[in-house]
Order: C-alpha cells, then sequence, then structure tokens
C-alpha cells in the first residue's frame, strides 16, 4: 500500500479537472440548474461516507430530487471524478432513460455495481463507466492522490435514449445535444 501512496502522491497534480465535465460542456452548461439533488448519505460538498465507497461496502447512495420541468421526458445521471489522473473525467456511471416522474433512486438501485431487478422493472438502463463495463464504480481514488470530488449530475431530457448496446459518453453527449431542458448535480468528497 505504500509504494501505492508515493505513485498517488507523485501524481496529485495531474487532474483531468472540472472543465471536461458533461455539465461544463455547452451541451449543458447552458441550461438552467434548476434541478435540486441531494442525499440522505451526503449533504453537497461534503464527504461520502466509508460505506459508500470502494473501500466499504460499495453501496450506491441514495439520491432524491426535485424541480424536474414538465417537458422533460427522461433523465440521465452521469457521476464523473475531475481529479482522476487521466486527461478525461473517470466516468463512474452512466444511467439513463430514468422516468420523468422519478424523484428518488434507494440505495438499493445497484448492487454490487449492476442495476436491481426493481431497477430494470423501472426501465434504467446503463451505460458504459471508464473501464467499458455497463456499472457503477463506487469512489476508489489512487491513496495519497488528495480528495477526489464526485459529481452526481442530472441531466433533463427532452427525448428517451435508445441503444442496442450500452453506450459510452462520447456517444450520449452527440445523441442529446439540442435535447437538455434542465440540469442538477450533487457533489461528494472522498480521499484515501
Amino acid at each position: 500500500m505504500r509504494l501505492l501512496e508515493i505513485l498517488g502522491q507523485a501524481l496529485r497534480p495531474i487532474r483531468s479537472g472540472d472543465a471536461h465535465l458533461i455539465d461544463s460542456s455547452p451541451i449543458v452548461a447552458k441550461k438552467p440548474h434548476t434541478i435540486i439533488v441531494s442525499s440522505s448519505a451526503f449533504v453537497d460538498q461534503a464527504v461520502i461516507p466509508k460505506d459508500f465507497s470502494g473501500d466499504g461496502a460499495g453501496l450506491f447512495p441514495p439520491l432524491q430530487w426535485s424541480g424536474v420541468p414538465a417537458d422533460c421526458e427522461s433523465l440521465l445521471l452521469v457521476v464523473e471524478d475531475p481529479d482522476a489522473p487521466k486527461p478525461m473525467p473517470f466516468v463512474h456511471l452512466i444511467m439513463y432513460d430514468i422516468p420523468p416522474e422519478t424523484t428518488t433512486l434507494p440505495e438499493g438501485t445497484i448492487v454490487k455495481g449492476q442495476l436491481s431487478e426493481q431497477s430494470y422493472d423501472l426501465g434504467l438502463k446503463l451505460g458504459t463507466n471508464s473501464l467499458f463495463k455497463p456499472e457503477y464504480m463506487s469512489p476508489t481514488p489512487p491513496p495519497g492522490h488528495g480528495p477526489h470530488h464526485y459529481h452526481f449530475q442530472l441531466i433533463a431530457l427532452d427525448l428517451e435514449l435508445s441503444y442496442s448496446q450500452a453506450p459510452t459518453l462520447i456517444e450520449i453527449k452527440a445523441d442529446i445535444e439540442g435535447h437538455v431542458v434542465a440540469f442538477g448535480e450533487l457533489v461528494g468528497i472522498y480521499e484515501r
């Protein structure tokens, strides 16, 4: 573990940066930030509890929101880490086709990285994360790299997305251009 901490400290100045988050892209940035996203597990800009990290049980945190506009056809949730020591933020989760009337994702929405049976029944779908897997990766930053900020970004769309296989964030960005109606986010912090 000590070697990993030394490597993390050496990489500390290298971070992808907030400018590369989906909420900073022209697709989303100019839209109203009217959706209020929160969690019963942590507050905005606060530490994510260990149970919701890769060092704990790796649980998906419960999320709730309000302020989705009436013209929303589906919701898109993207969880990104802009502090990752790589050129682009690390994508931890893409969940799309969330019904517009949905206002919560309970802790059991994702179990062991995969959608629960109940989540499939709701029609929720997963895109691929930065490891090209359609699953959720809980916060597990490099030891010694400093605090990482996890952006739970909820985007209201005026369309439903349709893919024959789990899409990448690049594919989703291309398909939602001109279809974003509102946005909201919750940021949690985790450090190892």
